[in-house]
C-alpha cells in the first residue's frame, strides 16, 4: 500500500481528519454544557481541544453556538484550516 498520495504523506492526511473530528466534538460537547447552564464542564470540554485551537460560544435567540476552529501545516503544505461547529438550544431557565 503507497503511503504517498501525489507527494502527500497518507498518515498526515488521515490526522488531519482526526484533528477536525475532535474539533466537531468539542464543539458539540461545549454547547450542551453551556445550553444546560454547566459552566465547569464547558471550560472541561474545552480544555479537551485540538492543541492550539481557538474556541468561540456566542448565543443568540435560545441558541449556543460553538466554533471550534485550528490551523495545521506540514512542511510546505499548509495552513489546512480545521474547523468544527455545533448548536444547541438553550434549556429552559437558561439564558
Amino acid at each position: 500500500l503507497a503511503r504517498r498520495l501525489h507527494g502527500v504523506d497518507i498518515s498526515w492526511v488521515v490526522g488531519l481528519v482526526v484533528v477536525e473530528d475532535a474539533c466537531r466534538t468539542t464543539a458539540a460537547q461545549v454547547a450542551r454544557q453551556v445550553a444546560r447552564g454547566d459552566t465547569a464542564s464547558a471550560r472541561q470540554a474545552e480544555s479537551n481541544a485540538p492543541t492550539g485551537a481557538k474556541v468561540s460560544t456566542t448565543t443568540s435567540g435560545g441558541w449556543v453556538n460553538v466554533t471550534v476552529e485550528v490551523d495545521r501545516s506540514l512542511g510546505r503544505i499548509g495552513p489546512v484550516h480545521l474547523r468544527g461547529q455545533a448548536r444547541s438550544p438553550m434549556e429552559p431557565g437558561q439564558t
